[in-house]
């Protein structure tokens, strides 16, 4: 190419050179097609490798430390567990179901023991011993469960299972339900059948093993690792090459198998845009200078990385050089290489033009051209210096802006991204991009709709517009994003990012609520004077988050004001939240604020319980057990609580335990009732507590064990269970177990009256009764005007001998307890107590009424 003289032509030459460049066939290759998605994506990790009683694996831990890492490179939101127990994977599992809440793409990896029975299959914890007939339904986890919950709750399920080998299990039936089911091919695990959306993928075919291979990881995840991580590559290819690696790996003795049905194309690492760089630039050099650095703006990925210059063509006058040495046409060099090129322009008239063409390549594929023009000019001296003083000024105030940055930014969890707020670059520096160094590992940074990940590049405009939306359940971990010029030798700057959770999430979250963000609290534990006021600030911060709605429902409920509570769990309900659905069945269930209507209560349920909410599971499948507002069902009634169960609901835990114990509906099989019990027990249920201490108090279904049944129900009892004070309080009084002790017996028995049993309160009143000072007795018309003021349907004895004790005892001590009563209440609450003349019925009204203005609310029941 010639070279020309005068800049009033130097449009007309790039014209002519690019036009060149496309007819050399350097114009940008097409991108391949990439399904990169717009939403979150979330993955469940776990690797069991250190069983207790099982055989130990070798690789599994290690294998999902490197799948993890993987993963998040690739914009996944990892939640992890390994060498997790039963209450570990269960934690886990809820973990992840609560950060799949409307995810794009769900993912699950796991690596570890595994076992089929009765066509489904199971996840091994490192706990579980699998040794009896009962043990699958209390010791693993089943992959269904989770895999249903993922698939409403995600557009996309990728489920990876390294799972499928030797069967080391003791036992070879196991209780499925109502059928006791032989365990299924020794090896391996049973085929699942993917729906619309869905991929599953084993590391071997189903009912074949897998092996564990002789390196730190197993063939199939050293495989996956390495094939994920391969840029712009749809997923059926990465698993067509992870197939391929695996049968070389292991000799044809492993060949991994999936079944797809997605229906779009998937990319873990999709291409990003092409290269960016400046498509003209113009530079001046001085005439005769035997070396001078060009300043060419550098060329730049938004993912950070590594590109690679090829320069196309070269000025004909002049010599162009890199790091002291002449370059040739043709020449491949790093990106930050054209930023250090340098021009000889000794012997070059000034005016003269020359052109350097050059292609920037990324790992992708995907090559973008620019084009540099070089004026040699007797004044481009001062201008060159004028350019290295802008860069200096520009790199102080680059500089002056890093070291401003906020240290701290607060983010709420749940509510979605949250704006960094982070100020906008200077003008000044406007040109400058800045690098990820190091981010959090744990939920998701975003620039305007991008994910970032680590080493990717941020546009100056992209700084105001981060957002960090933290992973569920990291209250209280910093989390560090550092950021460093991308270009230039700057001092990096560090902002931290602090998960915390909403007050109304704190004071009023709902225990086992998938769309919830914490552990949450029982009815009792919640404190409305500041639960109430924490949910209405928060409806009006975050009006699209239907959870605080609900929230707020539950404090009204704490509040006893059931009217309105009504209306706004229907609201949350309307809204999307699926566990109001159960609230609002539980309202019809007690004739809370409605008319008690068991048949509308089992109706809601039924639509809570199709979209998982384990509440709802254990109410709706309650119902169709025992037939109650609904056809009895019994089969599905059991699968739907065993479901329940599953997710560590301890109500459902105690239902089975007492169906399986007592032989309702189905055979007695008291060892089966009494493991549910025992799994309430290992996550410190108060009713489960109570359950099995009768077990051992009274030798049903296990041997009388009665310094266990002692332990246990004062667990319970400190744990705020309203009936274990009174059985507790008879061990004391009745010398069972324990010395007799009336002391405490009194203690216990007024605990549970209280709380709002009607035995306790009945067992108190006859004590005092029995004293027969004028003292005991006034004490025994307090309380056998307590138990008849509580006694509901079922938790009595028919002919009420609290009422009828009552009747039997001196008007002198009848009136002194009607004065103790009434002195607890103020002249409005009395005069709002209905009219009756019989003293009898008075007492009964002023128990009630103190009682309900103390402490106790239906939901304990």
């Amino acid at each position: 190419m010639p070279e020309f003289h005068g800049k009033n032509r130097l449009a007309a030459i790039l014209l002519i050179f690019l036009t060149a460049l496309v007819f050399l066939g350097l114009d940008q290759p097409a991108a391949a097609a990439s399904a990169e998605q717009d939403g979150r994506r979330v993955a469940l990790i776990v690797g069991n490798s250190v069983y207790k009683t099982l055989p130990s694996l070798p690789n599994p831990a290690n294998d999902v430390q490197e799948v993890a890492n993987t993963l998040r490179r690739a914009g996944f939101d990892v939640t992890i567990g390994i060498n997790v127990d039963r209450i570990g994977l269960e934690n886990t599992v809820r973990s992840f179901l609560r950060s799949a809440n409307n995810a794009e793409a769900g993912l699950i990896y796991y690596s570890g023991h595994g076992i089929q029975v009765g066509g489904q299959n199971f996840l091994v914890p490192v706990d579980a011993t699998l040794e009896t007939p009962y043990d699958v339904e209390t010791q693993t986890m089943p992959l269904d469960l989770i895999l249903n919950h993922l698939k409403q709750n995600s557009r996309v399920q990728l489920i990876f299972l390294d799972a499928c080998r030797n069967n080391p299990f003791n036992a070879q039936k196991f209780w499925m339900a109502e059928k006791l089911e032989p365990v299924g091919a020794t090896r391996g695990l049973a085929r699942i059948d993917s729906d619309l959306g869905s991929l599953i993928a084993f590391s071997t075919e189903p009912g074949q093993v897998a092996l564990d291979g002789e390196g730190a990881l197993s063939p199939y995840s050293e495989s996956f690792i390495k094939r994920a991580s391969e840029p712009n590559k749809e997923i059926r290819q990465v698993l067509t090459d992870v197939r391929r690696d695996v049968i070389a790996m292991t000799n044809g003795k492993q060949v991994p198998w999936e079944n797809s049905s997605l229906m779009d194309s998937f990319y873990f690492i999709p291409a990003p845009p092409p290269p960016s760089v400046e498509p003209m630039q113009q530079v001046s050099v001085p005439e005769g200078a035997s070396a001078t650095q060009l300043p060419i703006a550098p060329p730049h990925d938004e993912t950070g990385a590594a590109l690679l210059v090829t320069l196309n063509q070269l000025p004909q006058t002049g010599k162009l050089s890199f790091d002291g040495k002449p370059v040739e046409q043709g020449a491949k060099l790093p990106a930050a290489a054209l930023t250090a090129l340098s021009y000889d322009s000794s012997g070059v008239a000034a005016g003269t033009i020359g052109l350097i063409g050059y292609t920037v390549s990324d790992p992708y594929g995907q090559a973008t051209q620019g084009v540099v023009a070089i004026t040699v000019s007797a004044d481009a001296g001062a201008k060159l210096a004028q350019l290295e003083q802008d860069k200096q000024a520009r790199l102080a105030d680059a500089g002056a802006y890093l070291k401003a940055l906020p240290r701290d930014v607060d983010a709420t969890i749940g509510v979605g991204p949250v704006e960094a707020r982070l100020p906008e670059v200077p003008v000044s520096a406007a040109d400058m991009t800045f690098k990820v160094a190091a981010l959090p590992d744990k939920g998701t940074l975003r620039a305007g709709d991008r994910v970032i990940g680590p080493g990717h590049v941020l546009e100056a405009a992209d700084i105001p517009a981060l957002s960090y939306e933290p992973q569920i359940g990291t209250e209280n971990q910093p989390f560090a994003l550092t950021l460093q010029a991308a270009n230039d030798d700057l001092p990096p700057a560090t902002v931290t990012f602090k998960p915390t959770l909403d007050a109304c999430d704190t004071a009023a979250a709902a225990p086992l609520d998938l769309q919830g963000v914490t552990a949450g609290k029982l009815p009792n534990e919640i404190d409305p004077a500041i639960a109430v006021p924490a949910c209405t600030d928060a409806i009006k911060t975050y009006p699209q988050v239907a959870r605080f709605v609900y929230q707020l429902g539950r404090a009204q409920l704490a509040n006893r004001d059931t009217k309105t509570a009504f209306g706004t769990i229907k609201k949350a309900m309307d809204a999307g939240h699926i566990r109001a659905i159960y609230e609002l069945s539980s309202l019809y269930e007690f004739g809370a604020s409605v008319p008690r209507d068991a048949a509308k209560a089992s109706q809601i349920a039924k639509d809570g319980a199709a979209k998982g909410d384990p509440f709802a599971l254990h109410s709706y499948g309650k119902a169709l057990y025992y037939g109650r507002g609904t056809k009895a069902d019994q089969q599905l009634g059991l699968r739907l609580m065993l479901q329940a169960a599953d997710l560590g609901h301890t109500y459902a835990m105690n239902e089975l335990g007492y169906i399986f114990l007592n032989g309702v509906n189905v055979p007695a099989d008291p060892e089966r009732g009494i493991r549910f019990y025992e799994a309430g027990v290992q996550r410190n249920d108060i009713y489960s507590l109570n359950n099995l201490a009768l077990v051992y108090r009274f030798g049903k279904g296990a041997p009388e064990d009665l310094p266990k049944a002692l332990e246990l129900f004062t667990r319970a009892s400190e744990g705020g269970q309203p009936y274990a004070p009174t059985n507790l309080g008879r061990m004391y009084r009745d010398g069972v177990g324990v010395a007799a002790d009336k002391t405490e017996a009194v203690k216990w028995l007024e605990m549970g009256a209280e709380r709002g049993d009607y035995w306790g309160a009945l067992d108190r009143a006859i004590l005092a009764r029995e004293d027969g000072t004028d003292d005991s007795l006034e004490t025994a018309a307090r309380y056998f005007a307590l138990a008849t003021a509580i006694n509901m349907p079922g938790s009595g004895d028919p002919k009420n001998q609290a009422k009828a004790a009552l009747k039997t005892l001196p008007n002198d001590a009848k009136k002194k307890a009607e004065e103790t009563l009434a002195a607890e209440l103020t002249a409005q609450e009395k005069k709002a107590l209905p009219k009756t003349k019989s003293l009898d019925d008075r007492l009964v009204q002023l128990a009630k009424a103190t009682w309900v203005k103390r402490n106790p609310r239906y939901d304990l029941f």
